[in-house]
């Protein structure tokens, strides 16, 4: 009895508290995740210039980037303005939390069909399967 109370008890911990992806792989310093960064503001993607100024007004970190482009989606892409011609960070020390947390995961960000870029060294996993999660319910 005790035994199965601790195995739904595990069941729904694992479920509710545990990672959903992992990140595999190390950086190549591509430089692909400074030139290609997107923006939010609440849970929308950042689309013009007048939301990119705001952004700005709201928190003086944004000044570290630049509008670089848009995605085929009408997002706009930045590029982080201390990247160098070889991808190397210039500021490195006092880098963005951005840049630290690459590459964070998120249900957001994974629902919104974010990748890793094809150069880059790192890639985003399943961290456990959904079979796995009845296989722990079954013990």
């Amino acid at each position: 009895m005790f035994r199965d109370f601790f195995l739904y008890l595990k069941f729904y911990f694992d479920k509710f508290f545990s990672s959903k992806y992992k990140i595999e792989g190390k950086c190549l310093q591509c430089g692909a995740c400074c030139r290609n960064i997107v923006f939010m503001i609440e849970d929308e993607y950042v689309r013009d210039e007048k939301q990119f100024e705001d952004l700005k007004q709201f928190d003086k970190k944004y000044n570290c980037f630049e509008i670089a482009g848009k995605n085929d989606k009408g997002v706009l892409l930045f590029k982080c303005k201390s990247l160098d011609e070889n991808n190397r960070c210039r500021d490195y020390m006092f880098r963005s939390i951005y840049c630290r947390m690459y590459p964070m995961v998120d249900s957001k960000i994974r629902l919104g069909g974010c990748e890793t870029f094809d150069t880059c060294g790192y890639s985003i996993k399943i961290n456990k399967k959904f079979s796995e999660f009845l296989d722990n319910k079954k013990r």
